[in-house]
């Protein structure tokens, strides 16, 4: 990529905040030669209008919007426009991304809440617009309901029509108005999906876990569920989403026993800013189960803006009275280099040399410098 990289984040943070995420070292831009990859972007089509009537669309689209609030950095700027027009098109989210941030790729996650919202809140077409309209720059992960009629058929049409790259599933379910709990080693349910992805070649499976997002079954979001998948597939590479937030001993011990166990950071790398010692804990355990390798970055966007977290995240150290305390060995540069991009290649089966010259000259690499935090956004939004 040709545009200069920026450190403007790290010169406006809290000095006190930025001595705690970086160690004390002085902050530095991401390498210009790092490709760097948003493990999760999202649109959310959480508008009034889009609910199911009697599902949880205010609770969702509600829950949205705090975690956006509260995990953002302060300052109005990187606080988006509270608009349910807001998190939706795909101009938004590439703008927010390559526009906005230092990011060079994106994998555009589906969200297959049919029950709550009437395209299932993030429609995988968003994701498919970006990729055709911005090459190189976008993975497609397809999400749907292990609980649909048609779900091998509906993997085949995924895979030959829309060219996504891994499939997604959720814990729970709302199956004929009841909460129906997913687990990854069901036997019945699950496996013959597996088949499936591997009979087509995908060898990547994903999992929402640690973060629930109804009052009911949070048994379904811990991980006593991953090593019968991962042991029953070992060709398959197992993303566990939300990786740490909760559950983290479990996880840790999980990872240790599953080399074909992922972790992606989405949620909890933004602690970065708000419980930076809680990230390093969280990275700190896991590296030390031998998982440097298997973790993945992402920010979620739109529920938060990437450039600071992106930016934060490639000064983090972990802190000396960690590192005694629980004797985890420090960060290297090499090892965000797979968190930040590399990683997620490899197990998305990604190239970056073509990724890179595909998306060489493009609107957004020929841009001087990074535009205004949510311009985009704040454009739309004005002219409603």
């Amino acid at each position: 990529m040709a545009r200069v990289r920026s450190d403007a984040f790290g010169r406006e943070l809290n000095p006190e905040l930025a001595m705690r995420i970086s160690g004390g070292r002085p902050w530095e831009a991401v390498p210009d030669d790092l490709f760097v990859i948003d493990g999760v972007a999202h649109t959310y089509h959480y508008g009034e209008d889009n609910w199911v009537p009697g599902g949880y669309g205010k609770m969702a689209s509600d829950g949205v919007w705090g975690i956006h609030k509260y995990f953002s950095p302060e300052g109005e700027k990187w606080l988006l426009p509270e608009s349910e027009h807001a998190m939706q098109t795909a101009d938004l989210l590439a703008h927010s991304l390559f526009a906005e941030s230092d990011i060079d790729a994106c994998v555009y996650h589906a969200l297959p809440l049919f029950p709550i919202f009437r395209d299932g809140g993030g429609p995988i077409e968003t994701g498919k617009e970006m990729r055709d309209r911005w090459p190189g720059r976008v993975a497609l992960y397809a999400a749907i309901s292990p609980y649909r009629p048609d779900a091998l058929e509906a993997i085949d049409q995924l895979i030959e029509e829309d060219k996504v790259t891994a499939f997604k599933f959720y814990p729970t379910d709302l199956v004929d108005g009841k909460v129906r709990g997913v687990r990854l080693d069901d036997e019945e349910l699950m496996f013959p999906l597996y088949e499936r992805m591997l009979k087509h070649g995908l060898t990547t499976v994903a999992m929402h876990k640690a973060i629930p997002f109804t009052p009911q079954a949070h048994e379904f979001f811990g991980m006593n569920d991953i090593l019968g998948a991962t042991t029953s597939f070992p060709a398959l590479n197992f993303e566990i989403f939300h990786g740490g937030f909760a559950f983290l001993e479990d996880t840790v011990m999980k990872a240790s026993y599953a080399p074909n166990m992922t972790i992606n950071l989405e949620g909890s790398s933004a602690l970065i800013l708000r419980a930076p010692e809680r990230l390093a804990h969280i990275l700190g355990a896991l590296m030390q189960a031998g998982a440097a390798d298997r973790i993945v970055w992402g920010t979620g966007v739109p529920v938060v803006h990437p450039q600071p977290f992106l930016e934060a995240f490639w000064n983090f150290q972990i802190p000396d009275s960690l590192q005694e305390g629980y004797g985890y060995d420090p960060i290297t540069d090499e090892a965000k280099r797979m968190m930040l991009g590399g990683t997620q290649a490899r197990i998305a089966g990604l190239d970056v040399a073509a990724m890179a010259a595909e998306a060489s000259g493009d609107e957004f690499d020929r841009m001087n410098g990074l535009s205004t935090p949510w311009s985009k956004a704040r454009q739309v939004v004005s002219h409603e």
